[in-house]
């Protein structure tokens, strides 16, 4: 399949990212799913050929990628390996947020983790009995403690914990009862008061690990605070989860994609058939995969290209619509290369089972299906709270 509306983007990057992909992380891929374990020498990787800097502003020594570049830098990563791509995109949210909220102090301080040591930041967004991306207050509460303060509540999902050297906690500032008092707080992975349970055995994304993680009396300084109450929800960042969601679906489709395309090219027959490329059934199976993968491409790069200049809210519904789309896209495209291919396909061998396993795992991130649609649905028709 070839690029259709392709973003304009740094080829340099990309060609990087395409390198990385296929040389470093692809030969582990299956050894981290296996295991489920971290994929810290893709990490180290990832390091050490710039790209753990994608978005740490070009100030402090880092590539601050426009988000047409950044997308496809992380769609071609997550060719390689969908548990590094993905960790990698949380790790740079994180990093956007730090642009646009942190002081000066601590810019210096946590960019410098990052370019001169290579320390990765997870995120922590989730929580038990809660709507994931909506408007609900977060149980999480942030509290004033002598000179800094003081983190109680549940998490889920805390992809790298344990791994990661910083966790940005998303939690309510004590004293509010709306998202006005919504707060970051970024806590460094040896802070007393954090304590990881739970095994991480899922169907799929089995090396990010992310177990629950419970936060009690968890005292933090007053430099972990990242901005006031409510600010972080008028700054454009959180929303750029989705989008990098789903590029990763878009990238992990389009290599189940490619090695089906190659398995069919390659394949030889029965002596009394045709190779399995000259067969209509398998063409109309090739042209039913590339225009769902180009379908979901056109939105994504699309969204990409206008992402800059787009307020909060356009960018809520822009991320919707990419995560959406490439929800379905990459679901389709996986389950049709097993059919395809037959019983061999669910060797472990062939890297397809392993990538429908990690799409099947992923898109019931938030926002979920049916949360997004929700989202698209409500911009359509004028309601404004979504």
């Amino acid at each position: 399949m070839q690029p259709t509306n392709s973003p304009k983007a740094d080829n340099q990057i990309i060609d990087k990212a395409i390198w990385v992909a296929k040389e470093c992380l692809s030969p582990r891929a299956s050894r981290y799913d296996e295991s489920a374990s971290f994929p810290i020498e893709n990490w180290s990787d990832l390091w050490k050929h710039g790209l753990l800097s994608i978005s740490v502003p070009k100030a402090y020594g880092g590539l601050e990628l426009d988000m047409p570049t950044y997308i496809l830098v992380i769609e071609n990563l997550a060719k390689g390996c969908t548990n590094s791509a993905m960790t990698l995109h949380m790790h740079s949210v994180v990093q956007q947020f730090i642009n646009e909220l942190a002081t000066k102090d601590q810019k210096k301080l946590f960019y410098t983790e990052v370019m001169d040591y290579g320390k990765l930041f997870a995120s922590w967004g989730s929580e038990p009995g809660r709507r994931s991306g909506s408007q609900e207050i977060r149980q999480t509460v942030v509290t004033p403690h002598g000179q800094g303060y003081s983190i109680n509540g549940t998490k889920h999902f805390c992809s790298m914990a344990g791994a990661a050297h910083r966790y940005l906690i998303h939690c309510t500032m004590d004293g509010y009862e709306d998202n006005r008092g919504y707060q970051l707080a970024l806590v460094p992975n040896d802070a007393s008061g954090i304590t990881i349970s739970g095994e991480w055995n899922t169907l799929g994304m089995r090396g990010t690990v992310s177990p629950n993680v419970t936060l009690e009396n968890c005292v933090v300084d007053e430099n972990a605070l990242l901005g006031g109450p409510g600010e972080a929800m008028n700054k454009g960042v959180i929303e750029s989860f989705g989008l990098g969601y789903a590029a990763i679906y878009l990238g992990a489709a389009k290599k189940a994609f490619e090695f089906t395309m190659d398995f069919y090219k390659s394949e030889n027959g029965a002596p009394s058939l045709d190779p399995p490329y000259q067969n209509p059934i398998a063409q109309r199976t090739a042209a039913e995969m590339s225009m769902a993968l180009e379908s979901a491409q056109y939105v994504i790069y699309n969204c990409a290209k206008t992402w800059a200049d787009a307020s909060p809210v356009e960018r809520k519904v822009f991320a919707a619509r990419s995560k959406y789309i490439a929800s379905q896209a990459s679901l389709q495209v996986t389950s049709q290369c097993i059919q395809a291919i037959g019983g061999r396909s669910a060797q472990k061998a062939m890297p397809l089972e392993r990538i429908y396993r990690d799409i099947r795992t992923a898109t019931l991130m938030p926002p979920n299906i049916d949360l997004a649609m929700e989202i698209i649905g409500k911009a359509e028709l004028g309601v404004k709270d979504y």
